[in-house]
């Protein structure tokens, strides 16, 4: 009776391990596909349309854009006209309304030097193209950082399943251990380990929890939405190879990237405040027309014309305006410089990372996670039939179990790289 129950016991854990073994089995690295009814799935593209379409940030910019491309015409039209009425000659204790010799309307415009104005006109188009490319730089900025915080949303929703695997799978463990204990083929301490180690996976499933509903609320943030709206699972991603060498990456940003030439516009932007100082040197005009009523018929219905100019008679004035200019303009250059090999530096570095993080995918895909889960067969194998402890069948599931996260993650920092080579070389997707 005693050899019919110790087999019933057997063939109970055996089911047990196969069962814990066939999850593991289907617990795998590439995507799932519902075999239900497809449920919604948060779209990348979407969300990128809905930053570019709705973000603050992203307005603000845009507005920034246009006050300035307002300021265009300001810079160049003429300064408004300015109307005199003269009553001259007016008898002590009369009135000046009625009883004045002469009542005379004259009419004055300034007029700065054209060659000033054209200045002018040409710094605000600048000024205008500047806040555009910053528009730009402020669009690419805020996708990569949207997509940033969708690849931790994917991240946190995978680590999510993947504990949430792994608690069933640690549950079934806790009980094999229980049932070996139960016929004294297994010690105490194995279910104590067994109890330990699903505590320790449920926490670690509350604190990817709270990463997975940080993100959502950031990325409901980055589309004007409420921090509490709720937002599907992520769809799916699949590892892109690197494209172009870095030669070739380099050279599209120096002549891409909305940020180096935001910098290339201060440059214009000084030269021309340089010379528009060097032009306070050249004189501006004054144009009066003046129509004359008097008593007398040789000054009756007479009128005056004058054209005046300004003296640029303080000289010290002009030449420290010139030397401020003229430092602004090296200061322009030296900050363009100092941007292109930061852009540089930051582009290089990028692009390796992401071509190192492809590469580990590939590793993890195709080597790595394999390996991990033949070494977990053998380990269940090995426990079942009492040649392994129940500490290796533990570190054989939790080293699958990092593995697994390992390689979302490095899927994850394969694209967040991408992206910022994309910020930086000025492609947009």
């Amino acid at each position: 009776m005693k050899t019919v129950t110790t087999a019933a016991i057997l063939l109970s854990l055996a089911c047990s391990l196969a069962a814990a073994q066939g999850q593991t089995r289907q617990d795998d690295v590439t995507p799932r596909v519902e075999t239900a009814a497809a449920k919604p799935q948060l779209n990348l593209a979407d969300v990128l349309a809905e930053v570019r379409s709705k973000n603050p940030e992203l307005m603000a910019a845009a507005a920034v854009s246009l006050a300035a491309k307002s300021r265009i015409k300001q810079a160049y039209l003429l300064k408004d006209p300015v109307i005199e009425f003269e009553r001259m000659y007016t008898p002590s204790g009369q009135s000046f309304v009625n009883k004045a010799a002469e009542r005379n309307i004259s009419i004055s415009q300034e007029i700065d030097n054209p060659y000033k104005l054209r200045l002018r006109k040409d710094l605000a188009k600048d000024e205008h193209a500047l806040y555009s490319t910053l528009y730009a730089a402020k669009e690419r900025e805020l996708v990569s950082k949207a997509k940033a915080l969708f690849y931790e949303y994917y991240m946190a929703s995978k680590a999510e399943l993947i504990y949430n695997e792994t608690v069933e799978i640690l549950r079934g463990f806790s009980k094999i251990a229980e049932t070996k204990y139960s016929v004294g083929s297994a010690s105490q301490s194995d279910a104590i380990k067994a109890q330990v180690e699903l505590s320790r996976t449920l926490n670690m499933l509350v604190t990817v929890t709270q990463e997975k509903e940080t993100a959502k609320a950031m990325l409901n943030a980055m589309m004007n939405r409420d921090t509490l709206s709720l937002l599907p699972e992520p769809q799916e991603l699949e590892p892109s190879q690197p494209g172009a060498e870095y030669t070739k990456l380099r050279t599209a940003a120096l002549a891409s990237n909305p940020g180096l030439k935001a910098y290339s516009l201060k440059i214009s932007q000084a030269e021309k405040r340089f010379s528009l100082s060097r032009a306070e040197y050249l004189p501006d005009f004054m144009l009066l027309y003046r129509k004359r009523k008097a008593p007398g018929q040789e000054m009756n219905n007479t009128y005056d014309l004058s054209l005046g100019l300004t003296i640029p008679l303080w000289f010290s004035r002009q030449k420290e305006m010139v030397k401020e200019a003229a430092a602004d303009k090296e200061m322009a250059y030296a900050e363009y410089r100092a941007a292109g090999n930061e852009l540089s530096s930051s582009l290089r570095e990028a692009d390796i990372k992401a071509r190192s993080s492809m590469r580990l995918v590939d590793l993890y895909r195709g080597s790595v996670i394999p390996q991990a889960e033949e070494a977990l067969k053998i380990a269940q194998s090995g426990y079942q039939a009492d040649k392994t402890d129940f500490m290796d069948l533990l570190d054989a599931q939790r080293t699958l179990l990092d593995f697994k996260m390992d390689y979302y993650r490095y899927i994850v920092d394969c694209h967040t790289w991408q992206a910022r080579v994309e910020q930086l070389t000025g492609e947009i997707k």
